[in-house]
């Protein structure tokens, strides 16, 4: 028997060890994810006008206009054109029927009209978007300066089928738009441009996570899908076991008069198993919290104490002053319905939280059979 569950366990240590080489790595976080939905294409739009503008006081000159030109350079019936020297740029743009041009770009010799997308669906009004800018070109092309039109959608993929238009993918923007802030920069005192420059480009290369698929990760998933499904059950049964051998250990300890209650919740970081008698008089509960992504995993054992009064307060505060036990913090919540006290552990061991939780509970068993 015992040969077998080492088998068993030397499978399972395997399969775990095996699984590390696909964890999917984690991606470095910018300045603009904490203030920047993905899926809010016009501060993205606004931000990349910032940049691209030479005039701004971004102090990174023509640098992200000119990786700008260089993107689309990498198109066939670009490579020789002369794009010329930046003349304005606007975003939102009105057309006549009210639609919005998200971003356009006039140089010397030409007039980019931007469609920015990150999630959404390309069925925007783009024979608008066309006929306005066309507008615009005849309109100066009437006073000798040529333009050439050039339509482009940025998107994640970099694939638009709408006629007329150029797909554009983050990728192509940042990996041409990089190499002339680094060099710009490099020739410049450091500021905090430069800085802002370098977490804007990371923050749109981050839209890719939208298009990759690790094949091997999902291919490694789905074959071992059903060992994968064992260890899940057999980290139920285990947090099982966790609730019976702490309610049988709180049933010895507070008497056959205890009726047991417990339930298990989920929270962020794991689960959390709630313990509570059932005939006491209100909603107190001894809860333990694991957290999961540690290593080691950690936990923490919270009391709350349902509806405290002052006196309920002062008397479990003398019976805390009187334990071994080192608080690890408290406050009230709801406007003091629930008075939550807390201790953290390092490491889980379950007989270190099993005599904790008995210690909670006995207080409890007071406050809820006595003391109310």
């Amino acid at each position: 028997m015992q040969e077998i569950e080492d088998q068993l366990i030397q499978k399972y240590e395997n399969l775990l060890l095996k699984a590390q080489q696909y964890k999917k790595p984690e991606r470095e976080i910018t300045i603009f994810d904490t203030a920047l939905n993905n899926h809010h294409e016009n501060p993205i739009t606004e931000l990349l006008a910032f940049f691209l503008n030479p005039n701004e006081k971004h102090q990174l000159g023509d640098s992200f206009h000119q990786g700008f030109i260089a993107a689309l350079k990498q198109y066939e019936q670009y490579q020789d054109f002369e794009f010329g020297e930046f003349k304005q740029l606007s975003t939102q743009q009105v057309t006549d029927q009210g639609k919005f041009i998200d971003l356009w770009v006039e140089t010397d010799n030409a007039l980019i009209i931007v469609e920015v997308k990150v999630y959404h669906h390309q069925n925007n009004p783009f024979k608008e978007y066309e006929a306005w800018a066309n507008k615009k070109i005849e309109y100066q092309n009437r006073q000798d300066q040529e333009k050439r039109l050039i339509s482009i959608v940025l998107c994640p993929n970099g694939k638009c089928t709408i006629a007329n238009w150029l797909g554009l993918s983050y990728t192509q923007l940042t990996t041409s738009i990089r190499p002339h802030v680094s060099q710009y920069a490099f020739n410049q005192t450091l500021n905090k441009w430069a800085v802002f420059a370098r977490d804007f480009l990371l923050h749109l290369d981050s839209f890719n996570h939208l298009l990759d698929i690790d094949m091997s990760r999902l291919n490694f998933v789905v074959d071992n899908m059903y060992k994968i499904q064992e260890l899940i059950d057999l980290k139920q049964s285990v947090f099982q076991d966790i609730i019976r051998h702490i309610n049988t250990q709180l049933q010895i300890a507070l008497g056959e008069n205890y009726q047991a209650e417990a339930k298990e919740r989920t929270w962020p970081n794991g689960p959390a198993f709630y313990f509570r008698g059932q005939n006491w008089k209100a909603a107190s509960s001894s809860i333990l919290y694991l957290r999961l992504n540690n290593k080691p995993m950690s936990c923490s054992v919270r009391m709350y104490v349902h509806k405290p009064t002052s006196e309920l307060r002062e008397q479990i505060k003398v019976l805390l002053d009187d334990s071994k036990y080192m608080l690890s913090g408290e406050w009230d919540e709801q406007n003091s319905k629930w008075w939550c006290l807390k201790w953290d552990f390092s490491e889980f061991d379950l007989d270190t939280v099993t005599d904790h939780i008995i210690f909670t509970h006995k207080i409890l068993n007071h406050v809820e059979l006595e003391w109310k």
